[in-house]
């Protein structure tokens, strides 16, 4: 897995080395100060490699702050990094936001504990991308194949469509916002959306801001999964994902087309189903093959999972996709993402 096999990376310009202009050598003063924001939830984790890899960053962090809402926090941290203890565990996006509101620096960077800048350079890679006509720069989200190698059957499934790397726009994973847009916006709505959707929720509100621009560098996703996966957890995953759905269409509508990872046809493909439901009460048999068939094209991705029991979505599929159906018309009703598999 690149990013962490310890090879030497050279990059173009480091802030770490001597920046000179006209014989100006810049000042540690003059540069960016990029505060990290990561939400944890009274479990170390990957908390330390993550710290580690940013300290190791040619634009070093400003601060690295620790949002733990849970009850009972972090017995141990690692040391440099900033904690802040959130009183309530109202969602996953106040503890973005929290974080925000006691950062001093002028950049966000908010990041996942689960996640990983891909090299040493990452954050200097982005902050060069940075334009005066920008207001947030984002990675490539990235799930190396031999992570999801390791995972269990239902694992695999849960995460197939995630393999290799993904173009998603604002993801939580590593964001680096303007943190005067982040303010101004509002940061996370965090009365819509409780645990899923307010990043592109987030995403839009930005590109009203500016240019929000994905660039290559990358963000390891290991999504670890130390208790393993169950079929009952791929099913609660997509009602909460199909619930944020339904919460972002009554809010934005079609503006959503603007979000980059809607370019994910596969990801979104039974999104385009729903209206076949229509077509049971009038052609019953014509319409349960149709949704039979289609649906199973939902998570095309699952098929590359080598084992027998990747037969078992035949009939999977056409589940998710009732599930997926309640899930958006209950977030599109309510106009709210309240539904948590997540703490």
């Amino acid at each position: 897995m690149s990013g962490d096999a310890g090879e030497d990376i050279l990059c173009q310009a480091s802030w770490e080395n001597v920046h000179a202009t006209d014989d100006v050598i810049m000042s540690t003063e003059s540069r960016p100060k990029v505060s990290v924001i990561i939400p944890v939830f009274g479990k170390s984790g990957d908390l330390d490699r993550l710290v580690r890899k940013l300290n190791e960053q040619t634009l070093k962090p400003h601060e690295i702050i620790v949002v733990d809402s849970n009850p009972e926090p972090l017995k141990a941290l690692p040391p440099g990094v900033k904690h802040i203890v959130n009183p309530e565990d109202i969602a996953y996006g106040w503890d973005f936001n929290l974080g925000a509101q006691q950062a001093t620096g002028d950049y966000l960077l908010n990041t996942s504990q689960d996640c990983l800048p891909e090299n040493e350079c990452s954050l200097e890679e982005m902050f060069s991308a940075l334009t005066a006509n920008l207001v947030a720069v984002t990675a490539t989200v990235t799930l190396p194949k031999e992570i999801w190698e390791e995972y269990d059957f239902w694992g695999k499934v849960m995460m197939a469509r995630w393999v290799g790397e993904i173009r998603q726009g604002i993801s939580d994973k590593l964001d680096l916002i303007r943190i005067e847009v982040f303010r101004k916006v509002g940061g996370y709505d965090i009365e819509t959306f409780r645990y899923c959707g307010q990043d592109q929720d987030l995403y839009m509100h930005l590109s009203q801001q500016g240019e929000v621009r994905i660039v290559k560098t990358r963000v390891l996703h290991l999504h670890k999964q130390p208790r393993g996966t169950s079929c009952m957890a791929v099913i609660k995953k997509q009602f909460l994902l199909a619930e944020s759905f339904g919460a972002l269409f009554r809010k934005w509508g079609f503006q959503l087309r603007r979000a980059p990872y809607a370019g994910n046809w596969t990801h979104h493909l039974v999104k385009f189903i729903y209206p076949l439901l229509l077509l049971l009460p009038f052609a019953p048999k014509t319409g349960a093959l149709l949704l039979f068939v289609l649906t199973n094209l939902t998570h095309i991705e699952t098929w590359r999972i080598r084992s027998p029991k990747v037969l078992v979505m035949v009939l999977l599929n056409p589940t998710l996709f009732v599930v997926g159906a309640v899930g958006t018309l209950r977030g599109f009703l309510t106009g709210r993402q309240r539904y948590s598999v997540f703490k």
